[in-house]
């Protein structure tokens, strides 16, 4: 009778532990479901003119946490790093110069309220379920090349400019855009064991036009998380 106890009870915890963990963490892989347009910034004159070229679709890494010790609802956190390169020239009554190497990026922060739709329970593994959400971000970003960075590295608009990546670099460092928003998120959950993973897609809206160049108020990001329960 007392190993018959005993089974039942290390049965009972075997099955219910992956689903009843307080939350999870992990690591974040995503690419961006968007496309930063090509630019011209133009000077009073009409002869001095910075162009940049397009890019697309960029890659984010970062670590994710969340708690589902709260009813009725989740809360997470992820903090994600994107990055990408692309190309700028600059002309002026001297003719081009470039392409020159630039480098957009930078950080963002998502805090989540998310809620299962529907659950899937698998007996001693662990279980699935499709979950929806929403939340606040807040973005840290590199500016794209413009007139105002020829100028800063050069200091005459009307030479052929002569850039270094140190300089280019101190250029971003020192004119960060900071960026806030909201967003909505829907995607699957999936747990085995201690094994965590996710797949979603992020829908973010904020005025963005600083960071990509243009007049953008929303872009998407495709996301892949790998990760344990706690």
């Amino acid at each position: 009778m007392k190993k018959i106890i005993l089974f039942a009870l290390v049965a009972s915890t075997i099955t219910v532990s992956p689903l009843a963990a307080i939350g999870g963490i992990g690591f974040q892989l995503g690419q961006g479901a968007f496309t930063v347009a090509s630019t011209e910034d133009v000077d009073e004159t009409g002869f001095i003119t910075v162009t940049t070229g397009e890019f697309a679709n960029p890659f984010n890494l970062g670590v994710y946490l969340y708690l589902d010790i709260i009813p009725i609802v989740d809360l997470e956190a992820d903090i994600q790093v994107t990055a990408s390169e692309y190309d700028f020239e600059f002309t002026n009554t001297l003719g081009t110069a470039g392409p020159y190497n630039g480098y957009w990026g930078g950080v963002s922060t998502h805090i989540t309220v998310r809620k299962e739709i529907f659950g899937l329970g698998i007996p001693f593994l662990g279980g699935g379920n499709l979950f929806a959400g929403g939340g606040y971000n807040m973005h840290t970003f590199a500016p794209l090349a413009d007139l105002s960075l020829v100028e800063s590295l050069t200091g005459d608009l009307t030479e052929e400019p002569e850039f270094s990546e140190a300089e280019l670099e101190e250029f971003v460092n020192e004119n960060k855009i900071d960026k806030s928003g909201f967003h909505v998120q829907a995607g699957f959950q999936f747990k085995l064991l201690m094994i965590d993973t996710f797949v979603f897609y992020r829908q973010s809206f904020g005025e963005f036009e600083d960071i990509m160049g243009e007049e953008v108020w929303t872009f998407g990001s495709l996301n892949i998380r790998l990760g344990l329960g706690i």
